[in-house]
């Protein structure tokens, strides 16, 4: 009898917590945190990012792709769709919304109206419009400086292999008379890693919910997150999902990506505070140890000017450092030896596509250098990278663009 009271009681007390937690949650669903909300069960996150207007499977479609990568099909936005990245951080844009192909341009028809093109600009969220206007992504400065046809391909979270299927999908159409991908210090060699493994294996290893956790734990994760209370709670998967990010974080073995800047106007502002893009530091001693080689990107660079001398433009690898490659004489890491191993990191891929553009045959263009000597010269007020999530500001677009513009009258010039 007295089992059964407590039993009863504790159940209402759990319930009197539980439900004014659960209708809070649904009534002002931006209290839950960016990183427990990627955890939740796919149909209640997609409910509350919708609300949120944060992006959802559902603003995506899927093309396919000829080079054997996951499930054959690469998504891109849909068209017309808002996209909506927020930051707590001054000049940042939260919302962004798609062209009529799916991609960031400032006119709403861009690609239906361009019949041929001077200019495609491929990449990923380092040319999209991430946290800027599309008139202030690099490919549109370009575009206001030389009066040529651009056109911005970019979109988040892809590599050279996807650049190639862009290029393939959706550039080739429009006759560009240069393609010019830019490529990214901190992820693209992720995500070439992730291709080869996509095609090994239909779960990928960095794709895996938990990378980092035992397989028991995995699954026990899985179940409970697609269970009754998984589909219907928010309170439980809120629950849930703090379990898991504390198992993946203390597995992770916390990496402090955090480093400080000194402007020329004296001021000190650190850069990544949130300590986020941690897999930048793992893939960087993968590469260092040599577990993982630049030469994943051999492949699609072959293809890059297989297309180029089949369809008679020119290609272009431009190359885009991240902010501590840009500010290296200027920048303090929190962890010495993360500072080792990306600097590491970033002189091994630079030194790679300089060497492979002679032999493979595209222009190349390092940017490095461009924006070593504007960071030695602009303000703290304008950085060339936002502090939070350190992507291109418009500063830094704009530095981008005009290194790109001289390239191609270059090119233009010995034609």
């Amino acid at each position: 009898m007295r089992l059964m009271r407590f039993t009863v009681l504790a159940a209402v007390a759990i319930f009197a917590f539980v439900a004014p937690l659960e209708l809070a949650l649904r009534l002002v669903s931006s209290a839950i945190p960016l990183n427990l909300l990627i955890e939740f069960e796919p149909t209640l996150r997609s409910a509350i990012a919708k609300q949120r207007k944060l992006q959802r499977f559902e603003d995506t479609v899927l093309v396919p792709r000829d080079d054997g990568g996951p499930a054959d099909r690469m998504w891109i936005y849909k068209p017309g769709v808002e996209i909506t990245e927020p930051f707590a951080e001054a000049g940042i844009v939260d919302t962004m919304r798609m062209d009529d192909a799916g991609f960031c341009n400032a006119d709403a028809a861009a690609y239906k109206k361009l019949e041929r093109l001077d200019v495609a600009a491929i990449g990923d969220s380092f040319t999209f419009c991430t946290n800027v206007v599309p008139a202030d992504a690099w490919p549109a400065v370009l575009a206001e400086r030389t009066g040529l046809r651009v056109y911005n391909f970019g979109l988040p979270g892809r590599g050279l292999y996807e650049y190639v299927q862009t290029l393939k999908a959706f550039a080739l159409a429009k006759r560009p008379r240069f393609v010019v991908v830019a490529v990214y210090e901190g992820n693209d060699l992720r995500d070439a890693v992730r291709f080869h493994e996509g095609r090994a294996s239909a779960a990928p290893k960095a794709q895996r919910p938990c990378p980092f956790a035992s397989d028991r734990f995995c699954a026990w994760h899985e179940r409970l997150k697609h269970g009754f209370l998984g589909r219907h709670s928010y309170v439980f998967n809120l629950a849930l999902s703090g379990i898991w990010r504390f198992a993946y974080d203390r597995g992770k073995k916390e990496i402090n990506f955090r480093y400080d800047i000194r402007f020329p106007d004296g001021n000190t502002v650190t850069f990544n505070s949130r300590n986020g893009d941690l897999d930048e530091v793992t893939y960087a001693r993968w590469l260092v140890r040599d577990e993982i080689g630049v030469n994943l990107f051999e492949r699609p660079l072959g293809g890059l000017v297989a297309l180029g001398r089949e369809h008679g433009f020119t290609p272009i690898v431009v190359y885009i450092p991240s902010a501590y490659t840009a500010y290296r004489h200027h920048t303090h890491f929190h962890d010495g030896g993360v500072e080792r191993t990306v600097t590491e990191f970033s002189d091994r891929q630079r030194g790679y596509f300089a060497r492979k553009a002679g032999e493979a045959g595209f222009v190349y263009r390092d940017l490095t250098s461009a924006l070593q000597r504007a960071a030695a010269k602009l303000p703290s007020t304008r950085p060339l990278y936002f502090r939070t999530n350190v992507h291109l500001t418009p500063a830094g677009h704009a530095v981008v663009a005009a290194e790109v513009a001289e390239e191609i009258s270059r090119e233009s010039g010995q034609k």
